[in-house]
This record gives structure tokens, sequence and C-alpha cells, in this order.
């Protein structure tokens, strides 16, 4: 689940390849806001994460499912390993050896354990908080984000990553 708060900002990295000057004009903003406000990178491009998070104005991270889905399809093997040890995770979870009961179930449980893959990388990049976003698709129904959350968190805390 995300957390919100009027106090934070979010920034967007795709504009900072421009030019030196709108660069430095950027950095002048994001210095700026960073006096007034926490700012958090949503991205799951680890590079660009990492680059943002080393000016020191970055603190915290968010990741969502659409960042979990690209992740997987840009042909980094860094990425690549976070997708095969997701897969292998849901179907360990959720499969017998004569397949996998309900599939979608399966493929439900490798996305929130891919978030959590990216979300564990991030961790190591951002001195703040990850917050890792909720299948969009479960936005009206409490229950089930709630659940789908506390599995999530689950899946951090073992691998040792608290709230």
């Amino acid at each position: 689940a995300t957390l919100s708060s009027p106090t934070m900002a979010f920034i967007t990295p795709s504009v900072s390849n421009k030019c030196s000057s709108s660069t430095q004009l950027q950095t002048s903003a994001l210095e700026s806001l960073a006096d007034i406000t926490t700012l958090s990178i949503d991205s799951g491009d680890i590079d660009t994460v990492a680059r943002y998070a080393k000016t020191g104005l970055i603190t915290d991270a968010t990741t969502n499912p659409l960042f979990v889905s690209q992740a997987g399809a840009n042909g980094d093997a860094r990425y690549e390993a976070m997708v095969q040890e997701a897969v292998t995770y849901a179907k360990r979870k959720t499969c017998a050896e004569d397949g996998c009961p309900v599939p979608e179930d399966t493929l439900n449980l490798a996305i929130d354990r891919l978030a959590v893959n990216l979300g564990k990388e991030l961790v190591s990049l951002v001195p703040g908080r990850v917050s890792t976003e909720v299948d969009i698709r479960l936005s009206y129904d409490t229950d089930k984000s709630v659940e789908r959350a506390r599995s999530i968190i689950a899946m951090y805390e073992d691998a040792g990553i608290s709230k």
C-alpha cells in the first residue's frame, strides 16, 4: 500500500537529460523543494533512482505494478533475475506438481513478489521509505486491497525489511 501525505512531493525523472542549464535549473528546483518537503521518486528504474538518491535530495521511493511490468520487459539482467525469482516464488506457493489450480492467483502473487523484489533494490538506494502500491484493480474492494497489502508487507518482512 502506498502511504500518501500532503507534505510529500513526487518527481518524475524523465526530464533530467535535456541540457546542462535545465539540469541546473532542475537541481535548483529540487533543492528548493527539498527544503520544504520530503521528495519521493516515482520510478522503477534502478539507475535513475540511484542517480537522484545520490544528490541527497530524494529520500523516499515508490513502485507500482506498471513499473514492475516495465522492469521485466527491458532486457536488463538485474530485472530478468527479479522476474525469474518472482515466478519461481509464486509457483512454489500456489502450484502443485500437476499445475496451478488458479492461474490468476499465481500471476497476481508473481506480480506482487516482483514489486517486492524491485522495492528491495530501492530500499538499498534511498534512506527513507519505499512504498509499494497494490494492484489498481482492487481500488474498490477494501478487503482485497488490505489482504494484498498485508501479503506484500509479509514478503518484505520475510526479506528482513520492516514497515
